[in-house]
């Protein structure tokens, strides 16, 4: 099944945290590239294709590129070594290659003796979930450091800090963020950045923070933690001295050795050592590999590399002689420690485990769960105040005990599981949300008995026709992705429509939802649509993804009150359209046949434009454009820059893998401050850096305010053809010096196999 991703009105917020599988989000973060040759510590995820690799044999980024464009070569950066793989340097970010997936490889060398060739089956898709901006949404996968009050995070250009107290897990009372007696601490002034300096000292980072020597709350062993904005930005001593700040670091430090007075005594050390050499065997990793860390109170852990991040394991995670626990398993039994007591009244009551789970994680209600309540009645008392709850994706979730302890439930996710019968959602009299994706129920008589309904998913299970849903004058939101659909005459019958999710059917006709007066955002991707004239004029409509729709005409689009429009492989030739809809701030014409931007440079609120994979042999425009602050012209036919400066207000540029053989102008561009210009055939020559991990010098002549991007996987085709020449060469020679390894290492077995044959 295709993955579809929407980004639905803040109307729906609650729906979508239902697992409404038609809607993700979509917001697509400003990409930031990180580069080999622009200074950042900004990170920039490339655009994944969508080629399916399910037909290419082999192993991806062994035998063909991953959909990032990762393919391993003697030129790759390898960063550690696991048990069971190694760890890739990869734009910034790492690639893990199992060595089961070597084996066989022209990097069958990299396979150390006695290895560990087991893989893991993966059954799933891992998934990150940031929050865009400054709003970032904690996620264990962002963990780059951990110590006893709390995880350092990456976003962005920069790192969080987050207080494991702000999880519901316990820390020191010192971590309070409180400003400590502030210190006058002056910035030395003969200090001068090195190259474009360091983000969060001297320039602000993309939530805004830049350090000005006030607001610290805090310390942990490396690093000063200082507030902004309700949030805490961690500083290092490193970057801190490098930085102008030495005066900070010094004091800091000398807090931090002063607090070793009170350090562990011998016995712990023992124990440290025993475990970390417990640790290393364990996982295959040599002890050089893993880092000792020490909290302010003393406390002992171990920091060890896994796949393309690294985990934590205080030393009283574990045990000698017992099996290393999962650190995503230790989060969340850490997360849940707080709520045992009143998950085991839950228990007591006749919960069973999974729906336990499912209300402390998923529930909506007044109050907070009541962590350490242990008085049944009070327990039931909280659990009528319940309004959302998921049992999605959970075995018969209608017939588990307990559900008539919730009769006030306004909103129930049942996704995602088969259901052989819906009589038991009738005794939720006040349910106004209901999602059902990928139930396989056919039968919606019960929806008469459900007054109150207001929003209901019912996408994925093979239906045709909408006609049950006519009845339900106070649906608000339907989503109906995946199905078999090819009418919508049903929906004119619902006055009250806001939302509406489509996709994946086949639709051929709109004019049904001429009527809907309220309707506020249409996702009808991939069906069959060739005219827009019911769309014509609609004030309520805010957000319209038509994309995977052939044949309609743009220009027949004309929308006051539109601000977000996805238009991706409608064979797209002109934006002319795009004056009849004055309000838009977010435009995607990807996958399409334009050969030039004409027609934005009148646009007053344009915002953001994605253009890639199209025919773009220029970004000239014929007037000024004074609104646009990111554009992504990324695959397209571009051979040089010329024209940045008709973009007035323009902050990232991504052109990404074009024809570009130069980023000279003929007038240096002082807007850019974010520039992807890697995989193109700029001379390597032109791209030199006065240092190493500096911006180019052509870039900062030309660009002079950018301050991150990237320009990897550069230089003319006879550059490139040298690099893969020479790469092929040196591959060829590893294989050969691995195979005279593996050929004295069976001459040396053979040896001991005779001496022990002949003793």
């Amino acid at each position: 099944m295709k993955k579809h991703s929407y980004l639905l009105m803040a109307g729906i917020a609650l729906t979508c945290s239902l697992s409404l599988s038609a809607c993700h989000s979509q917001g697509e973060k400003k990409p930031n590239q990180p580069s080999k040759h622009l200074k950042s510590k900004k990170v920039d995820a490339k655009k994944k294709s969508k080629t399916s690799q399910k037909k290419q044999k082999g192993v991806a980024g062994v035998d063909y590129p991953t959909d990032d464009g990762f393919m391993l070569s003697k030129q790759s950066k390898i960063l550690s070594k696991t048990d069971s793989g190694i760890v890739v340097e990869h734009d910034g970010h790492s690639h893990f290659i199992f060595y089961k997936d070597l084996k066989g490889s022209q990097f069958a060398y990299l396979i150390p003796e006695g290895a560990n060739l087991s893989k893991p089956m993966v059954t799933a898709e891992a998934s990150s979930n940031h929050g865009s901006g400054h709003h970032y949404v904690f996620n264990p996968a962002d963990i780059v450091a951990e110590d006893a009050q709390g995880y350092t995070v990456r976003h962005g250009d920069h790192f969080h800090y987050i207080l494991k107290s702000s999880l519901g897990m316990s820390v020191s009372p010192s971590t309070n963020m409180q400003v400590q007696a502030q210190h006058n601490f002056v910035r030395n002034v003969n200090y001068t950045p090195q190259g474009s300096g360091i983000s969060g000292l001297d320039f602000a980072t993309s939530d805004g923070f830049k350090f000005d020597g006030k607001e610290i709350v805090g310390q942990t062993k490396d690093s000063i933690l200082v507030n902004h904005n309700g949030h805490l930005h961690p500083i290092t001593f490193n970057d801190l001295r490098q930085s102008g700040w030495g005066e900070i670091a010094d004091y800091y430090e000398s807090q931090s050795k002063g607090d070793k007075k009170n350090t562990p005594k011998d016995a712990l050390e023992e124990e440290f050592k025993a475990k970390l050499d417990y640790l290393a065997k364990e996982l295959g990793l040599s002890t050089d590999l893993i880092k000792r860390i020490e909290t302010k109170d003393g406390k002992l852990g171990l920091e060890y590399p896994h796949g393309d991040h690294s985990h934590v394991l205080m030393l009283t995670d574990f045990e000698i002689g017992k099996a290393i626990p999962d650190p995503h398993d230790l989060y969340h039994a850490r997360q849940l420690e707080k709520h045992k007591i009143g998950m085991q009244t839950l228990k007591n009551m006749g919960f069973d485990d999974e729906v336990v789970l499912d209300i402390v994680r998923t529930h909506m209600a007044a109050t907070d769960f009541p962590s350490n309540e242990t008085n049944p009645k009070a327990m039931e008392k909280w659990l009528a105040s319940v309004t959302k709850v998921d049992l999605g994706s959970r075995k018969n979730p209608l017939k588990r005990f307990g559900l008539s302890y919730l009769p006030n439930l306004e909103a129930l996710g049942i996704g995602f599981t088969p259901i052989d019968d819906m009589t038991p959602v009738l005794q939720f009299k006040k349910l106004k949300q209901l999602l059902m994706t990928a139930t396989g129920v056919k039968n919606y008589d019960f929806l008469s008995q459900m007054p109150m309904l207001e929003s209901i998913d019912v996408s994925q299970n093979g239906l045709d026709d909408l006609s049950f849903l006519v009845p339900y004058k106070k649906l608000n939101l339907v989503a109906a992705a995946d199905n078999n659909l090819k009418t919508l005459a049903p929906l004119a019958e619902l006055p009250n429509l806001q939302f509406l999710v489509l996709s994946n059917n086949q639709i051929s006709d709109l004019s049904p939802l001429a009527s809907l007066s309220k309707i506020q955002e249409i996702h009808i991707e991939n069906n069959k649509l060739s005219n827009l004239n019911a769309l014509t004029g609609k004030e309520s409509l805010k957000i319209l993804n038509l994309s995977e729709n052939k044949g309609f005409d743009a220009d027949s689009l004309k929308l006051p009150n539109l601000e977000m429009l996805t238009l991706e492989k409608v064979d797209l030739k002109s934006l002319d359209f795009i004056k009849n809809n004055p309000s838009l701030t977010e435009l995607t014409v990807s996958h399409n046949q334009l050969k030039q931007l004409d027609g934005i440079e009148g646009h007053k609120r344009l915002v953001n434009l994605k253009a890639e994979s199209n025919q773009l042999q220029t970004i000239k425009l014929p007037h000024k454009q004074e609104s646009l602050k990111y554009l992504n012209v990324s695959k397209n036919e571009l051979k040089d820059l010329e024209g940045v400066n008709d973009y007035q207000k323009l902050e990232t540029l991504r052109a990404a893998t074009n024809k570009l053989t130069s980023l000279k102008l003929k007038e240096a561009n002082h807007q850019v401050t974010s520039l992807d210009v890697s995989d193109n055939n700029i001379p390597l020559e032109e791209l030199k850096q006065p240092q190493e991990n500096a911006i180019p010098i052509v870039i900062a002549q030309n660009f002079p305010s950018v301050r991150e991007g990237s320009a990897a996987d550069n230089g003319t085709a006879e550059e490139k053809a040298k690099r893969a020449t020479d790469a092929e060469s040196a591959s060829h020679e590893e294989l050969e010096h691995s195979e005279d390894d593996h050929h004295n290492h069976e001459h040396h077995h053979h040896d001991e196999d005779e001496h022990d044959h002949d003793h």
